[in-house]
């Protein structure tokens, strides 16, 4: 959900049409599955599990995109040693850029795996897009989560992602 919260606010300066958001949406389900196989390198075995995967309604290439956005939710960025990526015409890995550098802060923002992010509010401040969590005090993990991998949304969007929060006010307490 928070996958796709982002795309959504993000859709003028993303500028992709729906079906990437459903393919967002799929790679946000499935970009943790390689930890079945193993922990380590968990994202390398996401892509192939979903590579070698037939998703139902889903076109070989779209399964590619899902996979590689699946690859790249963790550490490593899109480089030329790896022949998937550097297979797709240049439009199609500026959409896998784009589809990855939303996972990762989505995934951020669970780094906990607690789900404590539900409800977010965006806006843009100059050179920055600050994403603000109503009803928590803070969020060491997904903060410390967001700051190691929001350099590929920098280098996509062009703005630094800025994790901010407030929680919930606390109305007088009554005892009866």
């Amino acid at each position: 959900a928070l996958a796709v919260r982002l795309f959504r606010e993000l859709r003028e300066e993303h500028g992709l049409n729906e079906n990437y958001e459903m393919l967002l949406r799929t790679a946000a389900i499935l970009h943790d599955i390689g930890t079945f196989v193993s922990t380590t390198a968990h994202h390398k075995h996401s892509m192939y599990l979903i590579m070698h995967s037939e998703l139902f309604g889903l076109a070989r290439r779209d399964t590619m995109l899902i996979a590689l956005a699946a690859r790249y939710h963790r550490r490593a960025t899109p480089r030329a040693t790896h022949p998937e990526y550097t297979g797709l015409d240049h439009e199609t890995r500026l959409a896998v850029n784009k589809l990855a550098a939303l996972l990762r802060v989505a995934d951020a923002l669970d780094r906990s795996h607690l789900q404590q992010v539900r409800d977010i509010t965006c806006t843009r401040e100059p050179q920055r897009f600050v994403i603000t969590v109503t009803g928590v005090d803070d969020l060491p993990l997904e903060r410390q989560a967001l700051q190691d991998k929001g350099n590929l949304f920098a280098e996509v969007f062009g703005m630094e992602v800025v994790l901010r929060t407030t929680a919930t006010p606390r109305g007088p307490r009554f005892e009866g």
